[in-house]
């Protein structure tokens, strides 16, 4: 027999020759297989038991020193350490046996108490404040139902960690079922390219023994995980990597069993303990303030003496008269410099091509984002630059808590456009003022005159379909990067305070994505203040004027496009660097359309595009429309394209305008007019 197996049958002796003692004779006539256990403790099998050295006793004995503060074997304190042994040993034997579990419940109406330990070391009549003592010391190991009145007769229980760490596992991983991560201090970890003094000053802070259990706050965003493993790591300990998103609901209805356990982890193994992801709204999805989060989830381990790391976001904080030592470390946005870093240290380590300068000015991302992105291109097994760059852009994507908008990577570009010009050379200006512009406010030394407002910002204003949207993915193409369409249905809320939430998440993803940030339809967002004449009214106004000031303080590309020149606030129109006015095509560029719009591979018959072109002054957007539909009657009939096909489909354009389509119109192709009237 192993020593917990000899420990099991020996508290089942005790118990029955306890029950004896108090008149409860021959309790084992309805429990003979307790009977049948007990006639296995030999002569031979104690004195084994007492002389057992290996890894189950040595832990059962170091754990009761630790619960007890002092060594077992001390005479003063033999007393305290053979109730906490009696009382682990119910527990431990209520669980492996169930049968104990029903005899106690059958004999003493529960299962385990402290009053009963004590009563079977011969204290029937403990003092309150001992046993409280007594209570407090073994709740760190195990569960301990305090509902129950008074706490001397509350059940006290053993866990799965308990026997883990009893049994000799080295760690308690298995017994969480994968909502906990067990870090060992064994464990391998990547190294750090940064802030390795963060590492350096937490490791000392927490290893400082002045006093008991502390708090390391990391604040801020960005590989604090990785930080207090790296902490965890430089202190020689494990530690329990406790993520609120992955825990279902920590604080339902098994609250106090869930976080015992994981105290009871932390105390059996001498863990530290980092809870991740505690956010305003996380917190909120519980419906548990963060005053009441430290009471359930911080308050036991700190009362067990283990310490705690918990990253939060930097507007939480824990309650003032907190007595312990509480120390915080702010995570700051990584800096251009702390980027390049952080890439030059992967491209080491996986000898990857990786252009760390360009990538880190061109996304602002964690050292966390950046290690995500670079994992993810290495498991792809590509080295395209292209490839890397939408890993980059995805990963920002997905760490948005809402999504405003979509990703666009378009494939027209400026040879695409059909435009005057004067408006091409201003578009032209418009990408050198991006990519030059670091050379301007840097070289040239112009940011002392433009603290703020360094956004290139462009207004596209015009009639529908003469091509403004066509322009802003052009734009997008031209720079080489992606395009951020936002959806103003999703950005514009009823309730006061909400667009504007929406409208700084947008610009936060923005600022580290560094897309072209492209608002269609906008003078529904950047119309003009009007005067309050409703309570409305007020709010409107503060909308527009959050939205002035955020763009000051973009330094990103804005493009706005609007139907409506007129209805866009003056003081947008300000802050527009750029302002393309659109027109309505004239002949040259409606040709020049229609032809783009009819590639090679287009089955067609002769068409009259110059007819086409000066007869219908159409838009960009409704030749594509044209094009389409008189497609779509030569796939039906069967046909190439025809010159037939296509007036049929203007005669369809001219009808949704609720314009008159007559013969003249037709001019020399009137005749077709007739045929299919």
């Amino acid at each position: 027999m192993n020593f917990l197996e000899t420990s099991i049958y020996r508290i089942i002796l005790k118990t029955y020759m306890y029950m004896q003692e108090t008149g409860r004779t021959e309790s084992f006539e309805r429990f003979p297989y307790l009977r049948a256990l007990t006639g296995r403790l030999t002569e031979e099998a104690l004195e084994q038991w007492q002389q057992d050295k290996g890894v189950q006793a040595a832990r059962y004995y170091s754990l009761i020193s630790r619960m007890n503060g002092a060594d077992p074997q001390d005479k003063e304190d033999g007393l305290e350490s053979d109730i906490l042994c009696s009382a682990l040993d119910l527990c431990i034997a209520a669980m492996y046996v169930p049968e104990f579990a029903a005899y106690l419940s059958y004999y003493t109406g529960n299962i385990v108490t402290i009053q009963l330990a004590a009563e079977i070391e011969g204290i029937p009549y403990a003092g309150y404040s001992d046993m409280m003592r007594w209570l407090y010391k073994i709740r760190r190991v195990c569960w301990i139902d305090r509902k129950k009145i008074p706490l001397p007769f509350a059940a006290v229980e053993g866990d799965d960690v308990l026997l883990s760490y009893l049994s000799g596992d080295d760690q308690p991983d298995k017994v969480f079922f994968g909502e906990v991560e067990w870090v060992s201090r064994d464990d391998a970890l990547a190294p750090m390219f940064i802030r390795q003094d963060m590492a350096q000053k937490g490791a000392e802070w927490l290893r400082e023994t002045q006093s008991g259990a502390k708090i390391l706050m990391l604040s801020g965003k960005g590989g604090r995980r990785f930080l207090a493993k790296h902490i965890a790591h430089r202190l020689g300990k494990d530690m329990l990597l406790v993520d609120l998103e992955k825990c279902g609901n920590p604080f339902g209805e098994e609250t106090e069993r869930f976080w015992a356990k994981l105290v009871h982890a932390a105390f059996l193994y001498g863990a530290l303990v980092c809870i991740y992801g505690i956010t305003a709204t996380q917190l909120s999805q519980f419906q548990i303030s963060m005053a009441a989060f430290e009471e359930t989830a911080v308050c036991p381990f700190l009362e067990a003496d283990c310490s705690v790391i918990l990253c939060a976001e930097p507007d939480l904080r824990l309650a003032a008269d907190r007595s312990c030592q509480t120390h915080t470390l702010a995570f700051a946005e990584t800096t251009r410099e702390e980027r390049e870093a952080v890439f030059q240290g992967f491209a080491r380590q996986y000898q990857i091509p990786l252009d760390c300068a360009y990538n880190s000015v061109r996304y602002s991302l964690s050292a966390s984002e950046i290690a995500r992105a670079v994992e993810t291109w290495r498991c792809m097994g590509e080295t395209s630059p292209e490839t890397f760059t939408r890993i980059c852009d995805a990963v920002l994507y997905q760490s948005q808590e809402k999504v405003f908008g979509q990703i666009l990577y378009p494939t027209v570009g400026f040879s695409d456009l059909k435009l005057p010009q004067h408006m091409k050379r201003l578009l032209g200006q418009v990408c050198s003022s991006v990519r030059d512009g670091y050379k301007i406010f840097e070289e040239w030394n112009l940011k002392r005159k433009y603290p703020y407002g360094r956004a290139v910002t462009v207004l596209l204003s015009g009639p529908p379909g003469t091509g403004k949207t066509m322009t802003a993915h052009a734009l997008a193409k031209e720079l080489g990067i992606p395009l951020y369409q936002v959806d103003l249905s999703h950005v514009l809320d009823k309730y006061i305070g909400e667009t504007e939430k929406h409208l700084e998440q947008i610009f936060a993803f923005a600022a580290k994505a560094r897309p072209v940030l492209f608002f269609d339809e906008a003078d529904s967002l950047f119309g003009k203040r009007g005067e309050v004449t409703e309570g409305k009214d007020r709010y409107a106004n503060m909308e527009v004027s959050y939205i002035l000031q955020r763009i000051e303080q973009f330094d990103g590309v804005v493009v706005l496009a609007t139907n409506f020149y007129n209805n866009i606030d003056k003081a947008f129109l300000r802050r527009m660097k750029y302002v393309l006015k659109y027109q309505s095509p004239d002949a040259e560029i409606r040709r020049s359309i229609w032809e783009d719009c009819l590639p090679p591979q287009l089955p067609r018959e002769e068409l009259d595009l110059d007819f086409l072109a000066c007869q219908f002054d159409f838009t960009g957007g409704m030749i594509k429309n044209v094009v389409y539909v008189a497609c779509v009657m030569a796939v039906q009939q069967g046909t190439n394209l025809t010159m037939e096909h296509i007036l049929l489909a203007v005669r369809a354009e001219y009808e949704k305008m609720e314009r008159t389509v007559t013969k003249d119109v037709w001019g020399e192709y009137g005749y077709l007019l007739e045929n299919n009237n």
